[in-house]
């Protein structure tokens, strides 16, 4: 998930047409109910794998932050497509420099999913001892 949502970033900073695309797509009424099943299902991958990860409060809490705006993403529906729309266009009106700098930080949130994601390397590990001592 992390890598998926990295490669997205990744597509804003380099070829920030990419995400002018993805975001002028995602503002229909299919798109829309996508985008919050997909929150919904990253928040709970989130909070499951929270425990093994190396930042398992940060995880947690990053993943119900996620689950709760797939939800409100759902309950909204057709109702805040309008508003989203308006936003988009903001957002657009900014130029290529804030697209690009949109990318850079959804590319880092998902480096970061990534590297939260791998287990920690010391769970099991005695306290106090290098893995290369065990």
């Amino acid at each position: 998930m992390g890598a998926l949502i990295a490669a997205i970033g990744a597509v804003g900073v380099l070829v920030p047409a990419g995400l002018v695309w993805i975001a002028q797509h995602s503002v229909s009424p299919g798109a829309f109910y996508v985008i919050a099943t997909v929150r919904v299902a990253l928040g709970l991958v989130l909070i499951s794998v929270a425990s093994v990860s190396r930042v398992p409060r940060i995880l947690r809490i990053l993943g119900y932050f996620i689950l709760l705006a797939g939800v409100a993403t759902a309950l909204t529906g057709l109702v805040g497509i309008e508003r989203v729309r308006v936003m988009i266009e903001w957002w657009l009106a900014q130029g290529p420099g804030v697209i690009r700098l949109t990318g850079a930080l959804v590319l880092a949130f998902g480096g970061f999913v990534a590297f939260a994601c791998t287990p920690n390397r010391r769970a099991g590990h005695r306290k106090g001892l290098r893995p290369w001592n065990d």
